[in-house]
C-alpha cells in the first residue's frame, strides 16, 4: 500500500501531532471540520491536512539497508486455544501468504520489506498462555536466546516482569521510544526508575483491538430520536449523564412480563468489564508516579471513590444486561443481543468491530464516557484479558541486540504508516458502505489509552478486586477500600523495594 485514502491520511496526521510524552492529547475536534480549517465547539481546529506523500514520513534513525546474514528474529507470542477462531489470536506480526485479506497483505509485505532490507528472516511461535513463562525461564537460566521478543498475555505478565526475565527497553540500542511509531502514554506510564520492561507500538493492532470503546445501535438511536451522538462526544459532553438518560429510555419490555430477558430491548449490554472500564473512563488512575518516577498507590481521592460508584449503580439498574451474571455466557452472547438489536448501547473492545461488520445492525462507534464534561478528555483502557505487550529477554546483548532493536525499529515504523492505517480503514468498513463517522472516534479512542500498572500488574489482587464491585453491587466502597489499602500498599512497596535493587 502506496498511499491511504485521504481519512486514513488525516487520522495518521493527527497521529503524528499527539505530544507523545503526556497522558492524552486533550483534542476532540472533529476532524470533518479540521479538514476544511473549520473550529469546532471542542477546540480549535489548525490548517486543512494535506494527503499524505511518501515524503510526509518520519524517518527512523536506522541503517535503511544492512546485511545480517540470514540471521533469524524470532517472536514468541500468547496463545488462547479457545479463541483460536477470533481476531484476538495475533494477526500483525507474521502472515505465511498473500491472501486477499488487507491486514494479513500488509503484515506479509511489511516483513518482506524487512527481511529483504536487512537480510533477516521474521520467525513466529505461538505458546499457550500459561506456557510461556516456564519457556521464558528456562532460556534465561540457561542463556538461551532463541527468543528475540516475547508477548506474555497481560493477565499472565505480572510474574514475569518481576522475576528479572526482561531487559530495559531504553536501553535497547537503536529503539528511539519518543517516536510517534511507540506508544508515548504507554511510556510514560509503565515506566519506574527509568525502567520499562513492556511497549505498545504500531508494529502490532492487537494491543488497539483490546481497546475499551462503546458501539451504539444508530437505527434505534434514530427511532427514539436521540441527539447525534458524535456531536456530543465532540462538544466534551460525553459523559456517564448522557449515557443514562439515553440508556433508560432505551430499555423496553417487549413483551410486557415485567421481566427484562434477553429478548427484551435493553440500554446497554455488557458484562463485569464495565466497571473498570468506565471507571478508568473518568481520567482516574489507581497507580500514579512521584517525581522520582516510582510507583505510588493513589486510588482514594474523593473524586476517585465517587466515580467507581457511578459505576456501580448504572451497573445494577434495570437497563443494563451483565452477562457475568448469567450462567454459562460469554463474550458472544451479548455480543449476539447487540447483532440482532436487542440494546441501544455495547460496551466493547476493539476486537468486537471486525467480528460485528458483517452483521445487520448499522452501528457506530463512540469512546467509553466521561465522569464529567469538564474532564479534560476522554480515556480508553487497555484490556489485560486479551492482549500482551513486547518485550525483550535479557540474555540478548551485544550485535544480536544492536540489530535487533535496527530490526523491531524499522517494523514499528514501516507498520505505523501501512498497517495502521489499513487496521483503521478496515475497522470503518461495513457490510454495506463505508462507518466514515467513526472515523474521529476512532482517533481518541486510540490515542487516549489507558496503561495503569496496577492493571498489568495487580498488585494484592486489587485490579480484579476493583472489577468485580460493579458485579457485586458493592455501595459501600470507602470502608472497602480502607480494608484493602494496607495491604496493597505492602506489596507495592516490596515491588517497589525489588526493582530499585535492580
Amino acid at each position: 500500500m502506496k498511499k491511504q485514502n485521504r481519512l486514513a491520511a488525516l487520522l495518521l496526521a493527527l497521529l503524528l501531532a499527539l505530544p507523545l510524552a503526556s497522558c492524552a492529547s486533550n483534542d476532540t475536534t472533529n476532524p470533518d471540520e479540521a479538514q476544511n480549517g473549520t473550529t469546532s465547539e471542542a477546540g480549535t481546529a489548525e490548517e486543512a491536512v494535506p494527503e499524505e506523500t511518501e515524503e510526509e514520513r518520519i524517518k527512523p534513525n536506522i541503517p535503511a539497508t544492512a546485511d545480517f546474514g540470514g540471521d533469524e528474529i524470532y517472536f514468541l507470542h500468547w496463545y488462547h486455544p479457545s479463541w483460536a477462531s477470533t481476531v484476538r489470536t495475533n494477526r500483525d506480526i507474521y502472515a505465511e501468504s498473500l491472501t486477499g485479506e488487507a491486514i494479513n497483505d500488509v503484515v506479509y509485505n511489511r516483513n518482506m520489506k524487512i527481511e529483504t532490507d536487512y537480510n533477516v528472516k521474521i520467525a513466529f511461535e505461538n505458546l499457550d498462555l500459561g506456557q510461556i513463562d516456564g519457556a521464558v525461564s528456562k532460556a534465561v537460566a540457561s542463556g538461551d536466546d532463541t527468543y528475540d521478543v516475547v508477548y506474555p498475555r497481560l493477565y499472565e505478565a505480572a510474574s514475569m516482569y518481576q522475576k528479572d526475565y526482561f531487559l530495559n527497553l531504553f536501553e535497547v540500542p537503536n529503539l528511539d521510544l519518543t517516536q510517534p511509531w511507540w506508544d508515548g502514554n504507554c511510556v510514560e506510564s509503565l515506566s519506574m526508575n527509568n525502567r520499562l520492561l513492556a511497549v505498545a507500538g504500531s508494529l502490532n493492532i492487537n494491543d488497539k483491538d483490546a481497546t475499551a470503546a462503546l458501539a451504539f445501535n444508530k437505527g434505534y438511536a434514530e427511532s427514539l430520536g436521540l441527539p447525534n451522538i458524535y456531536e456530543i462526544v465532540y462538544e466534551g459532553e460525553w459523559t456517564y449523564d448522557q449515557l443514562i438518560s439515553m440508556a433508560e429510555g432505551a430499555a423496553v419490555d417487549t413483551d410486557g412480563n415485567g421481566i427484562m430477558e434477553d429478548t427484551d430491548m435493553w440500554g446497554l449490554l455488557g458484562g463485569n468489564d464495565v466497571m473498570s472500564c468506565f471507571w478508568f473512563g473518568s481520567g482516574e488512575l489507581m497507580v500514579t508516579k512521584d517525581e522520582n518516577d516510582i510507583f505510588q498507590f493513589t486510588f482514594g481521592s474523593e473524586r476517585s471513590i465517587t466515580a467507581a460508584e457511578r459505576v456501580v449503580s448504572l451497573m445494577n439498574q434495570s437497563w443494563f444486561l451483565n452477562h457475568h451474571k448469567i450462567a454459562n455466557t460469554d463474550d458472544a452472547y451479548y455480543t449476539q443481543l447487540f447483532e440482532t438489536g436487542h440494546g441501544l448501547f455495547f460496551w466493547m473492545r476493539l476486537d468486537e468491530v471486525t467480528n460485528m461488520r458483517a452483521g445487520d445492525t448499522d452501528f457506530g462507534i463512540i469512546p467509553t464516557p466521561k465522569y464529567e464534561a469538564s474532564q479534560d478528555n476522554y480515556y480508553s483502557m487497555v484490556s489485560q484479558h486479551t492482549t500482551g505487550l513486547m518485550s525483550i529477554p535479557l540474555v540478548l546483548t551485544g550485535e544480536k541486540l544492536s540489530n535487533l532493536g535496527i530490526i523491531l525499529e524499522a517494523m514499528a515504523a514501516e507498520s505505523h504508516y501501512e498497517l495502521i492505517p489499513t487496521y483503521i480503514e478496515e475497522s470503518l468498513k461495513t457490510k454495506y458502505s463505508r462507518d466514515a463517522e467513526s472515523a474521529g472516534m476512532l482517533d481518541i479512542i486510540i490515542n487516549n489509552r489507558v496503561f495503569d500498572p496496577m492493571i498489568i500488574y495487580n498488585f494484592g489482587g486489587f485490579a480484579d478486586t476493583f472489577q468485580g464491585w460493579g458485579g457485586s453491587n458493592n455501595t459501600q466502597i470507602a470502608s472497602t477500600l480502607a480494608k484493602s489499602q494496607k495491604p496493597v500498599q505492602k506489596i507495592l512497596d516490596r515491588f517497589i523495594e525489588a526493582s530499585l535493587e535492580d
